[in-house]
Formats: C-alpha cells, sequence, structure tokens
C-alpha cells in the first residue's frame, strides 16, 4: 500500500505519494502515452499531479514524466525551487529557433548529452483542475517542456544524439556523478546550517535567506 502523506499549502490540503523512478531501461520509457481522461479518472488527477510533483523535488529534478515512475498516464510536470505545474495531455502548436545545450535526464543520472531544440514552442496542455490553457515557452522552461513532452512520446534524450555522441557523454558519467554528489551534499550542508536547531556562533553569517518550506501548486 502506498505510504501516503499529508501537505498543506495557503491552507489548502495536498494529499500525494512519493514514487520511484522505473529502470532506465524498463518499456514504459519507449510506449507513447494515450491521454488521460478527465471524464473517466482510474487516480485523481489533483493526486497525481502533486505526487509527481513531489517526486520531482525529492529527487532534484526540474521536470518528471509519468512513465519515469512506471504509471501509463500522459501527464508531465515541470518547475523550479518555488512554483511546480501539471501538464496533462500536452500539445506542441508552434515552435521557433534553435538552441544546442547540454541535457540530463532523472532516468539516466549523470549523462549529460547536447540535444537541438526549438527556443521557444507555443504549446496546450490541461492543468489537474481539467482547465485546458495555451502558453509561450522560451528557453530553458522550453526545453522542459519539449524534453518531458518526448518521454510521453516514448523518446528518451538518448534517442536524439548520434551512437559516438552517445558514446562520449557515457564516458563522463562516473565524473559528472561525483559533482552531483558534492553539489548535494554542500546543498544539504547549506540545508542544515540554516536550521535554527544546528546553528553555532561561527554559523549564523553564512546565507541567512531561508529557504522555502514548502512547494507551491501553480493551478491557475
Amino acid at each position: 500500500m502506498a505510504d501516503k502523506k499529508i501537505k498543506i499549502v495557503d491552507g489548502q490540503m495536498y494529499e500525494y505519494e512519493l514514487y520511484n523512478l522505473v529502470d532506465p531501461y524498463s518499456d514504459i520509457l519507449k510506449q507513447k502515452l494515450e491521454p488521460f481522461d478527465f471524464n473517466n479518472q482510474s487516480i485523481s488527477a489533483k493526486y497525481l499531479a502533486v505526487s509527481l510533483i513531489e517526486t520531482m523535488v525529492k529527487y532534484r529534478g526540474v521536470g518528471l514524466s509519468a512513465n519515469q515512475v512506471g504509471l501509463p498516464y500522459r501527464v508531465f510536470v515541470m518547475g523550479a525551487e518555488k512554483v511546480g505545474f501539471a501538464c496533462f495531455n500536452p500539445e506542441i502548436l508552434e515552435s521557433h529557433g534553435e538552441d544546442n545545450f547540454e541535457e540530463g535526464c532523472l532516468s539516466f543520472p549523470g549523462l549529460f548529452l547536447p540535444i537541438k531544440r526549438p527556443s521557444s514552442v507555443k504549446v496546450r496542455y490541461t492543468d489537474f483542475n481539467g482547465v485546458t490553457k495555451e502558453e509561450t515557452f522560451i528557453g530553458f522552461t522550453a526545453r522542459i517542456f519539449q524534453h518531458e513532452f518526448d518521454h510521453l512520446e516514448g523518446i528518451v534524450h538518448l534517442n536524439k544524439v548520434s551512437p559516438i555522441v552517445l558514446e562520449r557523454g557515457k564516458k563522463k558519467v562516473k565524473s559528472n556523478l561525483k559533482k552531483l554528489n558534492k553539489q548535494r551534499k554542500a546543498f544539504e550542508l547549506e540545508r542544515n546550517i540554516k536550521s535554527p536547531e544546528s546553528k553555532t556562533q561561527s554559523q549564523v553569517t553564512v546565507n541567512e535567506t531561508p529557504r522555502p518550506t514548502v512547494f507551491e501548486y501553480k493551478t491557475g
């Protein structure tokens, strides 16, 4: 049985669970997912969205698709440090420009690959309240949307580069993981320093800006 959790944000109660990432070579990552049916929800859209957002935060990601945690629903979530939102049944309506940028993926830790993508996209998606929206994303936000959209199409970032580029990226995984681990430890140390119960006189001057204790959910 799932270990359900509850979070209160601005007086609103959110129930959710934390998921585990599937094996990176799982068949579900190769499947194109069917549209989410808001009229016949086998799982609450709100519960699914919040669970994915919290799981994304758990793994320190900026995007996460349902099939990355073994769920066959056409939805992904994306966000930054404080705000996350879910995109059900997303579409890319227009794309413009081009950027070449190294992308990572929670399903393939430490594997960063140079991917060419449009620098701007006009998109349509439905939020967890069932409201359909159209927005234009640019830069890094556009890249996140496209990366996660690919997941729903059964495409991972490995599929978008040549074998030579992939092998070159694989050779750097071990060193990249060491760097990520150092960054993670530094973050944990910083968080502990900010914690009132862990502060000493010599620690008080280190970055006093408080870190948010909750994750906001963009619904409108």
